[in-house]
């Protein structure tokens, strides 16, 4: 599964070059430090030869809800709102 994942990376942003080969990835708040051939804590940003790939091309979940369960639900309430998702972070840190 990874390999087919990662053949849909693209050269991500939200990253910062570092010495060595080596990105900070500033997609959420781990601030990860990945090195060459290594990952981030979310398994789907990766280092290949000192650019960082992130997940593109492809939607994991794909579902219409609530209005009302979204940050906005002040607009539009009582609509439908499409959700979608990407693999990725579970948000499991406190």
């Amino acid at each position: 599964m990874a390999q087919a994942l990662d053949s849909r990376a693209r050269p991500g942003e939200l990253v910062e070059p570092l010495a060595e080969g080596a990105v900070r990835c500033f997609a959420c708040g781990h601030r990860c430090l990945v090195r060459p051939g290594r990952r981030g804590i979310c398994k789907v940003r990766f280092n290949r030869d000192g650019t960082l790939f992130a997940p593109g091309g492809y939607v994991a979940a794909l579902q219409c809800d609530p209005t009302e369960k979204k940050p906005f639900f002040h607009c539009l309430p009582g609509s439908d709102t499409l959700t979608f998702g990407m693999l990725g972070c579970e948000v499991h840190c406190g």
